[in-house]
C-alpha cells in the first residue's frame, strides 16, 4: 500500500520547524529530499531556484531536523553533502501555522486578481469599437432621471434589462445569499466541478494557453455582516 494512508506521517511541532514549513518556497526545497537522497545542487535544478537560496534553505530545514546529511560524495575533487528529508511523510495542523501564512496568500491573491481582471476590463473597454460607460438621462417618473451601464449605442431601456459588459476574458462578482445546509453543500460540489474542470483543462494544454487565476469562495456570514452589506 502507498500514498498518504500508507502509514502515519511525522508531526512536526517544534516552532522553528513550522516556520520553515509555512513558506512555500521551503516546501519547494524540502520535496526534492522527500522520499529520497538529494543534493544541493539538483534540488536547486528541481525546484528551478537559485543555488545559493536552496543552499540557505537547506541549511534552516538542517537546523530545524527535517533535513539529515546522509553521505558525502566527491564531485570535481570537492566533498559534496547528500541529504534526505527526516521523514517522507510530514504533517503540521493547521492550528500551529502562523495565521499571516494563510493570511499573507490569500491577501496577494485577491490583489492579483483584482488587478488582472481590472487590466482585462479595461482592455475591453479600449477594444470594445461603440465604447462603454454611464448613460444618465432624464426620465418622466420620480427621481427624473436614470441610470444605464452599456455601449454608447444603447437606447434607454429598463432597468430589468440583464446587463451585459463588453466582451472580455475575464468574470468578477461577490453574490450573497440566504442558503440551507443542503444548498451550501450543493454549491461546495459545483464549485469543487469546475475546480477539476479546470485542472483537466491545464493539463490537457500542456503549457499552452492564457495564464489565468481562478477565485472561488463560499464562507458564511454572521446576521449583522450579511445586514452590514447589504446597508
Amino acid at each position: 500500500m502507498t500514498g498518504p494512508a500508507a502509514s502515519r506521517p511525522h508531526e512536526v511541532t517544534d516552532p522553528a520547524a513550522v516556520a520553515l514549513l509555512a513558506h512555500e518556497r521551503v516546501r519547494r526545497v524540502l520535496g526534492a529530499f522527500l522520499g529520497r537522497e538529494q543534493t544541493v545542487a539538483g534540488a536547486a535544478r528541481e525546484a528551478q531556484l537559485d543555488v545559493r537560496v536552496v543552499h540557505r534553505d537547506v541549511q534552516a530545514l538542517r537546523r530545524a531536523g527535517l533535513l539529515t546529511v546522509q553521505r558525502e560524495q566527491t564531485r570535481a575533487g570537492r566533498p559534496v553533502k547528500v541529504y534526505r528529508a527526516c521523514a517522507d511523510d510530514l504533517f503540521i495542523d493547521a492550528r500551529r501555522l502562523p495565521p499571516q501564512a494563510q493570511e499573507t496568500q490569500a491577501a496577494a491573491l485577491d490583489s492579483l486578481f483584482h488587478h488582472a481582471a481590472g487590466r482585462e476590463f479595461h482592455r475591453a473597454l479600449s477594444d470594445f469599437a461603440p465604447g462603454w460607460g454611464l448613460r444618465v438621462y432624464a426620465t418622466p417618473d420620480a427621481p427624473g432621471f436614470a441610470v444605464l451601464e452599456g455601449p454608447r449605442t444603447a437606447r434607454p431601456l429598463s432597468a430589468l434589462d440583464e446587463w451585459q459588459g463588453p466582451p472580455a476574458r475575464m468574470l468578477s462578482g461577490a453574490p450573497t445569499a440566504r442558503l440551507t445546509g443542503e444548498q451550501v453543500v450543493e454549491v461546495q460540489r459545483d464549485l469543487i466541478l469546475l475546480m477539476r474542470k479546470v485542472e483537466a483543462f491545464h493539463a490537457a494544454n500542456a503549457g499552452g494557453g492564457q495564464p489565468t487565476l481562478l477565485r472561488l469562495g463560499l464562507a458564511p456570514l454572521t446576521e449583522d455582516e450579511f445586514r452590514r452589506l447589504h446597508r
